[in-house]
């Protein structure tokens, strides 16, 4: 398992660039309570905006950081370092930025005018929300803990999500609703799925081997 490798010696590098990534998740979890409050709770997107743009710069930035500095680290440790938790961090790094990304991509649907505040299935549309945002939350948490126990209980509950988010997606094409409102639908569920296989990957480093990482990228049936 790869939580294996986190038992051995203190590495304050590797530490400090695993904190950047805790903090990349932590600033996701801010864009998205930003970015689907603006499409679900009636908040004017342009009034978020700024802290959208402002927080997803953020993550990009910290994303940049912690690949100069696991190159710099790999460089200076030279036999010394630990590859695999090396490799590890430069792959959920891109898990984390991509977070941020389908946060503002919702944003971007109440930016173009979308409003899903007085939809007749706004108290379902909301429980997507806070679950999606305590899976953010959850996840920043777990990683940081090195929590195996919670990242198996976490990881199951998000798979489980996933095929709620594509029934949604599946159910705009026969929807009678305006071509808005359900390609709307249909972005909005897509993303929260990104958004959960993304964690899902981030948490996958704690319990599965390193060629393992993206496992849940895959549809359940086409998994090996």
């Amino acid at each position: 398992m790869v939580m294996e490798f986190f038992k051995g010696g203190s590495d304050k590098p590797l530490e400090e660039i695993e904190s950047l990534i805790v903090q990349m998740l932590q600033d996701d979890r801010h864009t998205f309570d930003l970015a689907i409050n603006a499409l679900l709770g009636g908040t004017a997107a342009k009034v978020v905006g700024k802290e959208v743009r402002k927080s997803d710069k953020r993550v990009n930035r910290a994303e940049r950081e912690v690949r100069r500095r696991l190159v710099v680290h790999a460089a200076v440790a030279g036999e010394r370092v630990d590859l695999t938790r090396v490799l590890i961090a430069m792959s959920i790094v891109k898990d984390a930025e991509r977070v941020g990304d389908h946060c503002k991509n919702i944003w971007d649907l109440a930016d173009a005018g979308i409003d899903l505040s007085g939809a007749d299935d706004l108290s379902w549309l909301m429980g997507m929300r806070d679950q999606t945002s305590r899976y953010v939350a959850e996840s920043a948490r777990i990683y940081q803990e090195r929590d195996t126990e919670a990242a198996h209980v976490l990881i199951a509950e998000m798979d489980e999500a996933q095929d709620r988010f594509d029934e949604c997606v599946m159910a705009q094409l026969e929807s009678t609703e305006s071509a808005s409102g359900a390609v709307s639908r249909a972005l909005l569920c897509r993303y929260l799925k990104r958004i959960t296989s993304h964690l899902m990957n981030v948490l996958t480093s704690l319990v599965m081997p390193l060629e393992r990482l993206d496992y849940y990228d895959e549809k359940k049936a086409d998994r090996d």
